[in-house]
Protein backbone atom coordinates (compact mmCIF):
# COMPACT_ATOMS: atom_id res chain seq x y z
CA UNK A 1 0.00 0.00 0.00
CA UNK A 2 2.70 2.48 0.59
CA UNK A 3 3.70 2.37 -3.44
CA UNK A 4 2.35 5.97 -3.94
CA UNK A 5 3.39 7.63 -1.41
CA UNK A 6 2.68 10.71 -2.99
CA UNK A 7 -1.54 10.40 -3.16
CA UNK A 8 -3.09 12.09 -0.83
CA UNK A 9 -5.77 9.97 1.37
CA UNK A 10 -9.55 10.25 0.14
CA UNK A 11 -11.79 9.64 2.26
CA UNK A 12 -14.17 6.93 0.33
CA UNK A 13 -16.87 8.74 -2.05
CA UNK A 14 -14.39 11.28 -2.43
CA UNK A 15 -12.77 13.05 -5.94
CA UNK A 16 -9.78 14.88 -6.15
CA UNK A 17 -9.72 18.37 -6.84
CA UNK A 18 -8.93 18.72 -10.31
CA UNK A 19 -6.67 22.22 -10.63
CA UNK A 20 -8.07 23.10 -14.24
CA UNK A 21 -11.50 24.00 -12.28
CA UNK A 22 -12.17 26.17 -9.89
CA UNK A 23 -13.41 24.35 -6.95
CA UNK A 24 -16.33 25.53 -5.35
CA UNK A 25 -16.83 26.50 -1.44
CA UNK A 26 -18.08 24.00 0.63
CA UNK A 27 -21.97 25.29 1.32
CA UNK A 28 -21.94 24.09 4.78
CA UNK A 29 -21.56 27.70 6.57
CA UNK A 30 -24.52 29.92 8.13
CA UNK A 31 -22.67 33.24 6.55
CA UNK A 32 -26.02 34.22 4.27
CA UNK A 33 -28.76 33.67 6.47
CA UNK A 34 -26.62 35.12 9.13
CA UNK A 35 -26.02 38.59 6.84
CA UNK A 36 -29.96 38.33 5.85
CA UNK A 37 -30.77 38.16 9.73
CA UNK A 38 -28.27 41.12 10.81
CA UNK A 39 -29.18 43.02 7.80
CA UNK A 40 -33.25 42.25 9.05
CA UNK A 41 -32.25 43.79 12.47
CA UNK A 42 -30.72 46.48 11.59
CA UNK A 43 -34.06 47.68 9.60
CA UNK A 44 -36.26 46.56 12.67
CA UNK A 45 -38.18 49.41 14.60
CA UNK A 46 -36.23 47.69 17.59
CA UNK A 47 -32.90 49.22 16.16
CA UNK A 48 -33.90 52.34 14.81
CA UNK A 49 -34.68 53.26 18.51
CA UNK A 50 -31.31 53.17 19.52
CA UNK A 51 -31.91 49.72 21.51
CA UNK A 52 -28.26 47.60 21.97
CA UNK A 53 -28.42 45.35 19.31
CA UNK A 54 -28.15 42.72 22.02
CA UNK A 55 -31.76 43.61 23.03
CA UNK A 56 -33.23 43.54 19.66
CA UNK A 57 -31.92 40.08 19.25
CA UNK A 58 -32.93 38.92 22.49
CA UNK A 59 -36.54 40.26 21.56
CA UNK A 60 -39.78 37.95 21.06
CA UNK A 61 -42.03 40.99 20.44
CA UNK A 62 -42.85 40.74 16.58
CA UNK A 63 -44.05 44.47 17.02
CA UNK A 64 -40.79 45.20 17.93
CA UNK A 65 -38.69 43.53 15.67
CA UNK A 66 -39.99 41.85 12.81
CA UNK A 67 -41.81 38.57 12.77
CA UNK A 68 -39.51 38.22 9.92
CA UNK A 69 -36.31 38.84 11.84
CA UNK A 70 -37.66 36.16 14.86
CA UNK A 71 -37.79 33.29 11.53
CA UNK A 72 -34.18 34.65 10.45
CA UNK A 73 -32.90 33.94 14.15
CA UNK A 74 -34.39 30.81 14.89
CA UNK A 75 -33.05 29.68 11.01
CA UNK A 76 -29.86 30.86 11.56
CA UNK A 77 -30.03 29.01 15.43
CA UNK A 78 -30.97 25.72 13.76
CA UNK A 79 -28.04 26.09 11.18
CA UNK A 80 -25.40 26.39 13.65
CA UNK A 81 -27.06 23.74 15.50
CA UNK A 82 -26.33 21.56 12.71
CA UNK A 83 -23.31 21.66 11.46
CA UNK A 84 -22.59 20.70 15.59
CA UNK A 85 -24.71 18.25 15.69
CA UNK A 86 -22.74 14.66 15.40
CA UNK A 87 -25.68 12.44 15.40
CA UNK A 88 -26.89 14.06 12.39
CA UNK A 89 -23.14 14.17 10.16
CA UNK A 90 -25.10 12.38 7.59
CA UNK A 91 -27.16 15.52 6.39
CA UNK A 92 -24.87 17.87 7.73
CA UNK A 93 -24.55 21.51 5.96
CA UNK A 94 -26.70 24.64 5.27
CA UNK A 95 -30.17 23.36 5.53
CA UNK A 96 -31.38 26.28 7.37
CA UNK A 97 -29.42 29.06 4.93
Amino acid sequence: AGDQDDDVWLPPGSYKIDPTKPHRKPSNSCTRIRTDMLQCYEKSRCYKEGAPFEECLNSNDPDYVTPECIWLRKGYAQCRRDLLNRNRIWQRGNRAA
